[in-house]
């Protein structure tokens, strides 16, 4: 069940607080962001870690191998908000989770207004809107509105690229509302990149080339993605992936921060995760509370800036009791020992923690309660990387006490 948002004008307060008092980025103890985009072959969904380069794919049922029409048929796109990949072939469009061993969220099914004579080329997704954006082969940008996983087409524009370029992918910066989309030319190395608003998105501002990944040349570009807390857009060629610097205000790349070398299968598009949260300790119950294994806190969609619809969730918790959830800035601690609940807290306690509180529904005595609080995360740039910890601890109906696991996370960029 759902409960008001904790405190909400203090929960935003303090953050905006926090983010003007420790400009810059914070750093957490959980996984840094990754990489991740579908090959061409098998096909396969690879993560790759930003910093080590390393890989791990999975494969996504129902999808089939991209056509061999060309090196940049197909596209990858991270959704913040279902928390799952969209991936197409070219032809076929679906949504895996790849956290999860690529679990299926939406079946493969045929990409609207598509044929084999004009594919998706490369896939964005902007969270404010709920909009997936498309590039193809006939060189129109186009965007659908999505309700589950149903898309319905709501506009298309033709940006002014050269005659013969082909356009190969597309990426946003849900901060500043830009969008990038490149276009190579056929059989010349790397591709050009151009920067637009959402509202004009075939009226590009600015541009620029991206040629080389380390001292190697790169062969023609088959997506980008653009990670705004670092400020780092990524460019990959399907073997090659460079991420470079990039300052919006200038609208120019500055130097490179990583080249990654895929050794797997080669992307077709690209997308950033962000950094997963990781659990700290076990849940527990006592008392009247019945013994719940399955109880979880976890996060309800990813905890990005500007995400208002963010909550913190309980889930197969003790029916017909009530959850408080605390929750505070910095990673989660030692357990601070806490009578009589069964479990200690470590969320820290300086400055005070905020709560939340809400009823679990359900059936007392079995496991089938859920508790979900709202906390919406204002849209305040400078809060990128700001670890955070969570908690639930709840009051079972008679004298029963429950206790659920930490969650270490970080406040991320969609």
């Amino acid at each position: 069940m759902i409960s008001p948002a904790p405190r909400p004008r203090r929960w935003l307060l303090g953050a905006a607080l926090l983010a003007a008092a420790v400009p810059g980025p914070r750093l957490a103890a959980q996984s840094g962001p990754r990489l991740v985009a579908l090959t061409d072959l098998s096909p396969l969904v690879v993560r790759q870690d930003a910093a080590s380069c390393a890989q791990s794919p999975c494969s996504p049922a129902g999808m089939p191998p991209a056509p061999a029409i060309s090196p940049w048929i197909g596209g990858t796109a991270y959704d913040a908000n279902s928390r799952g990949v969209w991936i197409s072939n070219g032809l076929m469009i679906a949504r895996v989770d790849a956290r999860n061993a690529c679990t299926v969220q939406c079946p493969a099914v045929p990409m609207p207004n598509t044929s084999p004579n004009n594919p998706v080329t490369g896939l964005a997704y902007y969270e404010p809107t709920d909009t997936l954006w498309v590039t193809d082969q006939s060189n129109v940008i186009r965007w659908y509105t999505v309700s589950g996983c149903t898309l319905t087409l709501a506009g298309r524009c033709l940006p002014p690229i050269p005659a013969g370029d082909v356009l190969t992918g597309c990426a946003f910066d849900d901060q500043t509302g830009a969008i990038f989309y490149c276009a190579v030319t056929p059989g010349s190395p790397g591709g050009r990149v151009y920067v637009a608003q959402i509202g004009a998105p075939c009226l590009p501002y600015c541009q620029f080339d991206v040629l080389t990944c380390g001292s190697s040349p790169m062969s023609p570009l088959t997506g980008l993605a653009y990670d705004g807390c670092a400020q780092v857009l990524w460019v990959t060629d399907g073997r090659f992936t460079t991420g470079r610097s990039y300052d919006p205000i200038a609208c120019v790349l500055l130097g490179e921060v990583q080249c990654c070398l895929n050794t797997v299968e080669r992307y077709i598009g690209l997308g950033v995760m962000p950094s997963t949260e990781t659990s700290v300790g076990a849940n527990c119950t006592a008392g009247t509370c019945p013994t719940c294994p399955t109880m979880e806190h976890v996060l309800g969609s990813e905890p990005y800036v500007g995400n208002t619809a963010f909550t913190l969730d309980l889930v197969n918790a003790p029916g017909g009791s009530v959850g408080y959830v605390f929750f505070n800035f910095g990673p989660c601690g030692a357990p601070i020992l806490a009578p009589p609940f069964c479990a200690g807290i470590r969320v820290p306690v300086v400055p005070p923690p905020f709560s939340g509180s809400g009823p679990t529904g359900g059936t007392p005595g079995l496991c089938n309660g859920a508790a979900s609080v709202s906390v919406p995360i204002p849209s305040v740039p400078a809060l990128c990387g700001v670890p955070m910890c969570s908690q639930f601890v709840g009051v079972c109906p008679g004298s029963g006490l429950f206790s659920s696991n930490a969650l270490d996370w970080m406040i991320v960029n969609s």
